[in-house]
């Protein structure tokens, strides 16, 4: 099975692989793949969600052939609905929307012992609302660790990673659209920032003409 894991999926690992001290959770695990690639590099186990029974059976089946049966854990469960969370897990959610991805966490942040939500990784590729999921972190007291992004089949995936603290703080217009460390990552002139900011400047200025904090966005960054 070389090179099955797609470039998105590689640099979700790249994201996390440094943390990966105990689990990976892969919340929507479609296929299995980043829960096998992450078994073939070393983590000690994997737990596998998602919501619909043929993809986690496709994972269970993809994770026994490959010899890790008694490593690995698949649910048919909504989000993380019923998994027990252990201290310094690592959580994925890879090729959800960001409207999605801030239910999940609000049921654990509001279900789960706090010492134990404190201790997690949680590792996110929305598909979509990135400025929603950031919001919902400022809000909340989620503090983002690293931004990163990934093009990958013509199509440039960001990727976030962040803990909890409980403590809310403000965020700007350009911190929520564009992220913070982004804008860092830009400013220090990473090619692959630079090219994905390009992308956003032409979707912000459209979105700008029916919505108007995104107009105003355009304007305090001069676009």
């Amino acid at each position: 099975m070389k090179d099955y894991l797609p470039l998105r999926l590689k640099a979700v690992y790249d994201t996390v692989s440094s943390d990966l001290k105990g689990r990976l959770i892969d919340v929507g695990s479609d296929h299995g793949y980043l829960a096998l690639y992450t078994l073939e590099n070393g983590t000690d186990r994997v737990v596998c969600t998602d919501i619909h029974k043929a993809p986690a059976e496709k994972t269970m089946k993809c994770l026994k052939d490959n010899g890790f049966e008694d490593r690995s854990e698949v649910f048919c469960t909504d989000g993380l609905d019923g998994v027990d969370l252990l201290e310094g897990d690592v959580i994925v959610m890879a090729g959800l929307g960001g409207n999605n991805m801030t239910d999940i966490m609000k049921r654990v942040v509001d279900g789960r012992d706090s010492n134990i939500v404190k201790s997690l990784v949680w590792c996110l590729q929305p598909q979509k609302s990135i400025d929603v999921l950031r919001e919902y972190f400022s809000k909340e007291g989620f503090e983002i660790t690293d931004e990163r992004v990934c093009f990958d089949r013509g199509i440039f995936y960001p990727i976030v990673k962040a803990v909890y603290t409980g403590v809310p703080y403000e965020l700007s217009l350009s911190d929520k659209y564009y992220g913070k460390v982004f804008q860092k990552r830009f400013e220090s002139k990473e090619r692959d920032v630079i090219e994905y900011f390009v992308r956003l400047d032409s979707r912000y200025k459209i979105r700008a003409r029916g919505d108007g904090e995104v107009s105003e966005l355009i304007k305090e960054r001069g676009l």
